[in-house]
């Protein structure tokens, strides 16, 4: 693993991590931002979050000390008595590409589960 992605990916656990810790606010609503100083500069990230019965979602954004950037959306959603859950996630690299993974599952008996998972 390359310093450049050492130092981006302990920034987005940083930026990840800290959102779930934050302080209580109404709504379950997380804000953070965090500078992590490194021998090439300064990489910066932002990262918000929203919980609230059966909805979970996240955005987070980065530049990392070489000006290159990157995001990620994420919600997961959920019902227990349904028997239902669905996870979308939206990665954008530097480069402009994105990778999406859609994943869901339902009960299909007390105990048995169907899930499909789709990375695009």
């Amino acid at each position: 693993m390359t310093m450049t992605v050492k130092i981006g990916a302990a920034l987005a656990a940083l930026i990840l991590a800290t959102t779930a810790m934050a302080g209580v606010a109404d709504a379950r609503e997380r804000r953070v931002h965090a500078e992590v100083q490194t021998r090439r500069g300064t990489a910066v990230g932002d990262a918000s979050g929203v919980r609230e019965k059966g909805r979970r979602s996240r955005e987070a954004s980065w530049t990392k000390a070489n000006g290159k950037t990157g995001s990620i959306q994420d919600t997961k959603t959920w019902d227990r008595a349904a028997g239902t859950y669905e996870h979308d996630r939206t990665r954008t690299f530097a480069n402009g590409e994105q990778r999406t993974v859609d994943a869901s599952a339902h009960r299909t008996a007390p105990g048995e589960y169907a899930a499909t998972r789709t990375v695009t």
